[in-house]
């Protein structure tokens, strides 16, 4: 397993890597590895997975939920200041879709505010950010070999750091959690090599996708987010004005698959308004862009996109 874990770590340009059972026991280990007091706030986007939310009150703390820009559909600096408190201690900064938020700035001001960072790149390993492979970012980052991620191996991930101290305590939890530890049976670890062996391809893959949508999706009616070539989208995100319910019905009346992910977790709570993540989570519509998606079908849906949406 150390050849492996150093395999991710060079990856993702760390010094090491600790291997988890899944990204969610990553993120636990990490919040737990940054000392941070019971109870204080971090921050992190309410367009994301659920489970990050989840992890950071099984770990003791309080989330706070910051909105999303239009841009990227994540959670950037100006998002994390306006619901930044005194009792803020740190910011979970997630890749959204895999599109690659402004972890360079979200870094700078977490530094300035004396805030840990720790970047999810669960949808985005692989990925780079201005020449800087994703992953690299903040005190702790960690990914994730989940069920439908970059590298699927349906069980495991891992938390990445240049810190020795935060890599100390991060292994002290696990060594006291078996249930966060990664079981380095043959096959699991055969299953992962595998994965990340195939990886350049993968990302080559994805990129072709996300680069067809990008081009044939031409309906004036959509909301896109930035695009550059360099991104590793887990999946292609848009938004559309007519009604999504009746939108995802068509759909699959039609035979051709459309989800919609993510709801805004701000609908798990009652204060605050957050407009971006809103709209995101009513409008939000995702295209599948696996490197064993079929060129065909994800034409016939593009062109199902532009005559319906």
């Amino acid at each position: 397993m150390h050849s492996l874990s150093q395999e991710i770590a060079t990856l993702c340009q760390r010094d090491s890597a600790l291997m988890t059972s899944s990204g969610s026991a990553a993120l636990i280990a990490a919040l737990k590895a940054l000392d941070i007091p019971n109870g204080a706030e971090v921050i992190m986007p309410a367009i994301c997975c659920p489970a990050v939310l989840f992890a950071i009150q099984m770990a003791g703390y309080s989330p706070v939920l910051a909105d999303v820009s239009l841009t990227n559909f994540s959670m950037n600096t100006a998002e994390v200041k306006a619901v930044v408190t005194k009792q803020s201690a740190a910011v979970v900064a997630v890749h959204g879709y895999g599109h690659y938020c402004e972890i360079d700035k979200l870094v700078d001001y977490c530094k300035s505010q004396g805030l840990l960072l720790i970047e999810d790149a669960c949808l985005a390993m692989g990925g780079s950010f201005k020449n800087k492979a994703l992953g690299s970012f903040g005190d702790i980052s960690i990914v994730s070999f989940g069920y439908d991620k970059v590298i699927a191996c349906q069980y495991g991930g891992a938390l990445l750091t240049n810190n020795e101290k935060l890599k100390k305590r991060a292994q002290e939890f696990l060594n006291q959690n078996e249930f966060f530890r990664y079981n380095d049976s043959p096959s699991l670890l055969g299953q992962l090599k595998n994965e990340l062996d195939k990886l350049d391809d993968y990302i080559a893959k994805r990129q072709e996708h996300a680069k067809t949508c990008q081009e044939k999706l031409t309906n004036p009616s959509l909301v896109k987010a930035e695009y550059n070539s360099d991104v590793l989208y887990w999946r292609y995100p848009l938004l559309i004005q007519s009604d999504r319910d009746e939108f995802i019905a068509k759909a699959k009346n039609n035979d051709i698959l459309i989800t919609c992910h993510y709801k805004s977790l701000q609908l798990l709570k009652t204060e605050g308004f957050l407009p971006n993540a809103q709209k995101v989570s009513e409008q939000v519509i995702n295209i599948f862009i696996r490197p064993e998606t079929d060129q065909e079908k994800m034409l016939a849906t593009i062109n199902f996109i532009n005559e319906h949406a």
